[in-house]
């Protein structure tokens, strides 16, 4: 673990201390933003959260040096800026969209070199980091900025914006549906796209022309919808330990207890959630 102070190795303890001081290094804080190995990445999230007001100078001087900033270290900064981000508009965006193009790029490489869809658990995470930030409530321009940047970083943006569709504002939607590319989208797990699919498939219902012919388009590039279709699951329908569902936005989970209220499901990397059978929307996974 490194000593920000000192660039040497220190407890968690002293970590502690040093996170209070005035005199941090630079140079110390580098190694932290180009670390992978978990106890720096949380070192890094916890000074992030500690220092929110100049750790955007940091990060952007990493990103523009080309210093190694890692997937998991965006991620960090991503989870901080979540939570207690105080940097100004412009460096947020330049933030972001850095940020989101490392652990993008990241995805890429992986959905390009292994089996069609396949992440690792730990990439799975950096997916869910980046969708945190994509659907908060932040002004629209700051998310079409990182829709953007997204849509031009080839399978592993379109990951994580067809993993956001259906959580991100409604005005939002369409502009997504403008800037994926097909070809991008269809690399992707099919539970994955089958969701994508229908849920765009349910956006066309309430759009006028010319906006719905956007997204007829768009599904007709995607191919059938209807071969695509994976089960959904009804709020009555029962579900029993060890099902294996899908959620839009947390992925691939399995069913750990559900009665006719609610359902509690592992997704991984996504974390334990609880949903109400009523407002849940899940599909078999394929």
């Amino acid at each position: 673990m490194v000593d920000l102070k000192r660039g040497t190795t220190g407890s968690a303890a002293d970590f502690a201390d040093i996170a209070e001081a005035a005199d941090l290094d630079d140079a110390a804080v580098m190694k932290l933003l180009a670390a992978e190995d978990d106890e720096s990445v949380a070192q890094l999230a916890t000074w992030l959260k500690a220092h929110s007001r100049t750790f955007a100078p940091l990060v952007t001087q990493a990103i523009e040096g080309q210093s190694g900033l890692s997937a998991e270290a965006a991620a960090a900064v991503l989870d901080a800026m979540a939570w207690r981000a105080q940097a100004d508009e412009e460096t947020m965006l330049t933030l972001m969209e850095a940020c989101m193009g490392i652990i993008a790029r990241r995805l890429t490489e992986s959905l390009c070199s292994g089996a069609p869809g396949a992440i690792s658990d730990r990439e799975d995470a950096l997916v869910s980091s980046a969708v945190a930030i994509l659907t908060a409530n932040r002004r629209a321009r700051h998310s079409e900025r990182a829709i953007g940047s997204l849509s031009n970083a080839g399978p592993g943006g379109a990951l994580i914006l067809a993993r956001a569709f259906d959580a991100v504002r409604g005005g939002l939607k369409l502009y997504v549906v403008r800037r994926l590319k097909p070809a991008d989208v269809l690399q992707l797990d099919d539970n994955v796209v089958a969701s994508l699919a229908h849920s765009v498939s349910k956006l066309t219902d309430d759009l006028e022309k010319p906006k719905r012919d956007i997204a007829i388009r768009f599904l007709a590039e995607l191919g059938s919808v209807e071969g695509m279709q994976p089960s959904m699951i009804g709020s009555a329908e029962p579900l029993g330990i060890g099902d294996c569902v899908f959620h839009a936005s947390w992925g691939a989970g399995t069913v750990i207890a559900a009665n006719d209220e609610s359902v509690t499901i592992d997704f991984g990397s996504a974390g334990t959630r609880t949903l109400l059978r009523a407002l849940a929307t899940l599909r078999r996974a394929m």
